[in-house]
């Protein structure tokens, strides 16, 4: 069936199949929402400005990007960033809590990464899931290793 499809596909225009992308993209995204996500809480809309640190760069050079995190639950957050996030990097997210001021890191993995804004700066719309001292620990032992 799907190679019916893809050679019915082929002979569409470019601007066609951008169309469809997208459209599937979302039938997707509501698909893994409904069937494999299976989210127990409701994540709260935010506006919180912050900062993302990714772990694959600090290999070669420190840097700092400004996020903006759309939504937040007990096990994750949704942000947007404007600099190129990897499914399944793991990344520090730092920010301040609004009411207290206080300042919170989180260490998380990247799990669901969407172009937003394509271009020479592309944004990207990032859904990330915190995770264990020991996943950051196995992450940067798997980036020390792979080249031997």
């Amino acid at each position: 069936m799907t190679e019916k499809i893809m050679a019915s596909l082929e002979s569409l225009p470019t601007e066609d199949l951008l169309k469809i992308r997208k459209n599937l993209d979302k039938l997707i995204q509501l698909k893994y929402d409904a069937d494999l996500g299976k989210r127990k809480g409701k994540r709260a809309k935010v506006k919180i400005a912050g900062q993302l640190e990714i772990e694959r760069e600090k290999e070669f050079f420190y840097k700092l990007h400004k996020i903006t995190i759309q939504e937040m639950s007990i096990n994750g957050l949704v942000f947007s960033v404007k600099g190129t996030v990897i499914d399944g990097d793991i990344l520090r997210v730092s920010f301040r809590v609004p009411s207290t001021g206080e300042k919170k890191i989180i260490d998380c993995q990247a799990v669901r990464v969407r172009e937003t804004k394509p271009g020479t700066i592309p944004e990207y719309e990032v859904a990330a899931m915190a995770v264990t001292k020991d996943a950051v620990k196995n992450y940067k032992d798997m980036l020390r290793k792979r080249g031997q």
